[in-house]
């Protein structure tokens, strides 16, 4: 397991220093320029304090040479300080996560939960009511967009019924909406894979076995079915996290919340090159990190797993 677990790590750092460089060179590759927006459209003519911004920021120089000053810094922890703000980006950046963690977790536990009880009641109730109900409700999950859902769901239970507060954040009532917004579309796509796994695991011998010892049909599904019908669904729930990661940043926009979507939009309209480099280091770090722990819980999930 240790070997495996060097290995994982190993490959995970090509992907991050891909993405590292992808977000360097998109940033610095798109029209802009940081220094006009720090000091102004009207200073356009003064190009002497446009230059001395510019050596002082760094942005005079080679993009590889701006490339690799990043990565340096980012090895020994320090990720820049924001052109724009004046702060330090680790600063920035973990101030930013604490909200969009919290709204990711919930949407991913929301989304686990309520995927895995649907697709498990759709599987043992198959072709029955219950089956069709949580299949349809999978469909309507997985067509309908989450920034109109989260428009909806301001609409219907904040607007006209007034029970929760329709934009900002603090407490637990602010976090219901923009959960239930993030969370339908993976909770549709797991509730279909965990019927499905379900349905091939049901058509296993061992389980035949198992009815014909006399067990009863909830130790039969719990035990015997389930867990071993989880692999797929642990695989696509990894995948799925980073998916949330992504779409929390729309819905953090339509809910005006304030997290990482918000940091990095901002970073992008004021071409502020390390914010956004930062705010994508941190994603593709949370992503591999999910990635690793998928792949290590096969081993739980599923005995015949052995890894070298």
């Amino acid at each position: 397991m240790a070997r495996y677990l060097r290995q994982r790590l190993t490959a995970s750092l090509p992907v991050i220093f891909g993405v590292s460089i992808l977000v360097f060179l998109m940033l610095h590759l798109v029209p802009g320029d940081p220094v006009m927006v720090l000091l102004g459209e009207n200073s356009a003519g003064d190009t002497a304090a446009l230059d001395r911004l510019r050596q002082t920021l760094g942005l005079n120089d080679p993009l590889p040479v701006q490339y690799g000053r990043f990565v340096w810094r980012a090895l020994h922890g320090d990720l820049g300080r924001s052109i724009r703000l004046n702060l330090p980006i680790t600063e920035l950046v973990l101030q930013a996560l604490k909200p969009t963690a919290s709204l990711a977790v919930a949407a991913m536990a929301v989304a686990v939960v309520g995927g895995v009880v649907l697709g498990v009641t759709a599987a043992v109730q198959r072709g029955r009511l219950m089956d069709n109900a949580a299949m349809f409700l999978g469909l309507v999950g997985v067509s309908m967009p989450g920034f109109w859902l989260g428009s909806l769901l301001i609409f219907v239970f904040s607007v006209r019924l007034g029970w929760f507060p329709a934009t900002g954040q603090g407490g637990l009532d602010r976090l219901v909406l923009p959960t239930l917004a993030l969370a339908l579309a993976p909770l549709a796509v797991l509730a279909r894979l965990v019927r499905s796994s379900m349905l091939e695991v049901y058509r296993q011998p061992y389980v035949t076995t198992a009815r014909a010892k006399g067990l009863t049909e909830r130790v039969v599904v719990y035990h015997h079915t389930l867990r071993n019908a989880l692999v797929p669904v642990v695989t696509l729930a990894g995948l799925e996290f980073g998916r949330l990661l992504a779409g929390a940043f729309v819905i953090e926009t339509v809910f005006s919340r304030v997290g990482l979507g918000r940091l990095a939009i901002t970073g992008i309209l004021n071409k502020d090159f390390p914010v956004v480099q930062g705010v994508a280091l941190l994603v593709a770090l949370i992503y591999a990190g999910i990635n690793l722990l998928v792949d290590l819980s096969y081993a739980y999930l599923d005995p015949r797993v052995r890894y070298g």
